[in-house]
């Protein structure tokens, strides 16, 4: 059905307008399939391309106001992947326009992406056999994107280098840096993801792994304006802490694990102090087996409490209960005719700055690469 392979891992590093190049250049290819994803995406909803790449313009500016290195490092990979610089916007800003954009085709079902699951997990301190963090997730969403995903390596001179699984042309999705902070990001929806300008998810979590201790990385989160609803999980190798930050444009609301070090997120908003405030979208049924999936995988990582190892996060990432509509879901067309599926499974040791991914993990011939950040992380003094 597709080329599945394993995820090429792009190395960069220097100016934000040098490795962009770079990134683009070794990139091409796959940031080429992804601007084909996403007019595919558009023409099935009667979405005219270039009133898409006018809106992505638009998301320019927000990016620009907020970091204007990142936008100097968009803009120079799509000048080495030979694309306009919306197409890259587009790659980097999607949740923004395919998610915020569209109340009526939301609420009917018809939302131009398909619907976007994650799930993630946690564990660390004493519920790990080694008593350190690991830290991971499933992503589904269009079955197509396991041609245009790669693991991006970003080695800093000054500041933490970092290793993220993301589309290409994309600045961050989930992984971890040399400082010990790690991040995985889950889609949420609710009453406020309308109509919003803010800095698109890609460049806030870009800035989570660019930060040097955790206060900082939450402040990346905290001190910018959103443009839609988003969770993001932060962990840290130092201190055995995480917090799962629950986000809309107009609040954010923290969601901290149980005393047994262990925690999962799926699409739906776990913050009491949250459900209070806002609706959340997930209740109407886009996807409702988020409402199992968070609680299958904290049923196979409990179950080996204080004896944790990667081979138990595999396993537990491998569940298949209410198939297709699993944590580990196989192709499916979904009610607005996008094929869904979980393109990856993406686990991080960042204490040994190691990142293990598997393409297509549904398709039993696939396996999990590990892939190693340049500079480990040192253990704490």
């Amino acid at each position: 059905m597709f080329d599945v392979q394993p995820f090429p891992h792009i190395r960069v590093q220097g100016a934000p307008s040098e490795r962009g190049f770079a990134y683009g250049r070794l990139a091409a290819d796959r940031i080429k399939i992804g601007e084909e994803i996403y007019r595919e995406a558009m023409q099935l909803h009667g979405h005219d391309w270039t009133e898409i790449k006018r809106l992505a313009h638009d998301f320019a500016h927000s990016i620009e106001a907020v970091d204007p290195s990142c936008m100097e490092e968009v803009t120079a990979i799509a000048d080495g992947a030979g694309v306009d610089r919306e197409v890259v916007i587009v790659i980097n800003a999607r949740s923004e326009l395919f998610n915020g954009t569209s109340p009526d085709a939301a609420k009917s079902g018809r939302a131009a992406m398909p619907v976007e699951g994650c799930t993630s997990a946690l564990a660390y301190g004493t519920a790990t056999r080694a008593g350190r963090l690991l830290h991971g997730q499933n992503w589904d969403f269009n079955a197509r994107c396991v041609e245009s995903s790669v693991i991006l390596e970003i080695k800093q001179e000054n500041g933490p280098s970092l290793m993220t699984f993301v589309e290409a042309g994309g600045l961050a999705r989930s992984g971890f840096n040399d400082a010990g902070i790690a991040v995985t990001a889950n889609n949420l929806e609710c009453e406020q993801d309308y109509g919003n300008r803010g800095v698109p998810l890609s460049i806030i979590r870009r800035r989570i792994l660019l930060a040097s201790n955790f206060a900082r990385a939450l402040g990346a989160v905290t001190s910018v304006p959103r443009a839609v609803s988003n969770n993001m999980t932060l962990s840290s190798v130092h201190g055995d802490i995480a917090i799962s930050l629950e986000t809309t444009p107009k609040d954010v609301f923290f969601v901290h694990p149980d005393s047994d070090g262990i925690f999962a997120h799926a699409n739906h908003f776990l913050s009491q102090e949250g459900l209070t405030k806002i609706t959340d979208s997930a209740r109407f049924g886009r996807s409702p087996c988020t409402y199992y999936r968070d609680k299958r995988l904290l049923h196979h990582l409990r179950k080996r409490a204080g004896d944790l190892t990667l081979e138990d996060f595999k396993a537990a990432f491998s569940d298949d209960f209410g198939t297709p509509f699993a944590v580990c879901r196989p192709p499916t067309r979904s009610g607005s005719g996008h094929l869904v599926s979980t393109v990856a499974s993406v686990i991080f040791d960042p204490l040994v700055g190691e990142l293990h991914a598997r393409p297509a993990p549904y398709d039993p011939s696939t396996t999990y690469k590990t892939y190693k950040l340049g500079t480990a992380t040192q253990q704490a003094a």
